[in-house]
């Protein structure tokens, strides 16, 4: 959470980090309850995004996130949510793999986000695989999404980022990039203010 934060902070062009876990563990929307997360969850490592949403599972997801800055021409939120995963559901599909978009809500109630699909999120076998949330901010926007209970090929993350761009540069996180994300993690991310904020 802190090394996505802190890229997006950084960035001056859009930036598409993919990551897995070390270990089982659950995020939470930046509008979740703490006592709802810690009573489902109370063995797991917890973590308050900085984005909305749901519960969400980690541990064998492939996660991922999409900084865009404010100097690109930013679309709606809904736009980017759709084009997103339309663009990891063609990914899939050229993978072998058949899935569908969800078009309406599901009905259920769910803290739990991989519980519920909403609009644009992807399903495979009635299971929802895929969902994201997004922060707006005047510098620009985040949106942090996992694909769960599908297989992805080793490259997926490399497949993903030329679907969602013609041009791809790869590039690792330069040392100010690292130093501000160790920053987030101490004074942020692993606090019990930011995690158990009302």
């Amino acid at each position: 959470m802190a090394l996505d934060e802190a890229l997006f902070w950084s960035c001056d062009r859009p930036t598409l980090r993919c990551y897995r876990w070390l270990r089982p563990s659950i995020s939470f929307g930046y509008f979740s309850e703490w006592d709802v997360v810690f009573e489902r969850y109370p063995d797991r490592d917890l973590v308050r995004r900085w984005t909305g949403g749901g519960i969400v599972e980690h541990g064998k997801d492939f996660t991922y996130s999409l900084s865009l800055p404010v100097n690109e021409t930013l679309p709606k939120s809904r736009d980017l949510y759709r084009l997103v995963h339309e663009s990891i559901a063609e990914t899939i599909r050229s993978n072998g793999q058949s899935l569908e978009i969800a078009v309406v809500p599901d009905a259920n109630r769910s803290d739990a986000c991989f519980d519920r699909s909403v609009e644009f999120d992807l399903k495979l076998n009635n299971l929802k695989i895929a969902g994201a949330a997004i922060r707006r901010h005047r510098v620009g926007l985040l949106l942090q999404g996992s694909i769960q209970r599908v297989h992805l090929p080793p490259d997926f993350g490399q497949q993903l980022a030329w679907r969602l761009s013609e041009e791809v540069h790869l590039s690792v996180p330069g040392q100010a990039v690292i130093e501000s994300a160790r920053r987030l993690e101490t004074q942020k991310y692993s606090s019990t203010e930011w995690n158990r904020r009302r």
